[in-house]
């Protein structure tokens, strides 16, 4: 008998997990380049649902990049920015995959509201396998990043417990 492969979901696995999540946010939080968006975007043209990068709704909402508004405003306002999109998201969807920033968890009361809102999950990447990523990545796409692996180092150090503090961790 033939095995199914197992890299896409079986009908009856879609199906059990979108009961399962009927109606929730699931929100994919994680270091730049810890391929949140990739992620999130396979997985929900998967399951048939929404996907949002939060990065994205910034963007057009402000009409500025995420990295004229870091060099414009500053990352305080930035994060604020960030902050109430991530609340207008939550209230105008009930259900969907949201890509969040890599700091958007760290930033006041972020990772409680999402946990109280959906579930969030943690996607853990070795520093030194960001530090590959981050490599190929423009600059100009991360506006904190000074692509050293002492600087991600510290940075992830400096993250982890909003990560960890995730519902799951894969």
């Amino acid at each position: 008998m033939r095995r199914p492969k197992r890299s896409k979901l079986s009908l009856y696995n879609r199906h059990c997990f979108n009961k399962l999540f009927l109606f929730m946010l699931v929100f994919l939080i994680g270091f730049m380049g810890a391929g949140k968006t990739t992620l999130g975007s396979a997985l929900a043209s998967q399951l048939g649902w929404l996907f949002i990068d939060l990065d994205r709704e910034i963007e057009l909402k402000s009409g500025s990049t995420i990295s004229e508004l870091f060099a414009l405003n500053g990352e305080e306002r930035f994060r604020h920015i960030e902050q109430q999109v991530l609340y207008d998201t939550v209230k105008n969807h009930q259900s969907g995959i949201i890509a969040c920033g890599g700091g958007t968890p760290c930033y006041k009361e972020n990772l409680a509201f999402m946990k109280e809102n959906g579930f969030v999950i943690y996607l853990e990447v070795s520093p030194e396998i960001l530090y590959e990523r981050l490599l190929r990545t423009p600059a100009s796409k991360r506006p904190l990043l000074t692509c050293t692996l002492p600087y991600i180092h510290n940075l992830l150090d400096q993250r982890r417990p909003f990560y960890e503090a995730a519902h799951w961790k894969c």
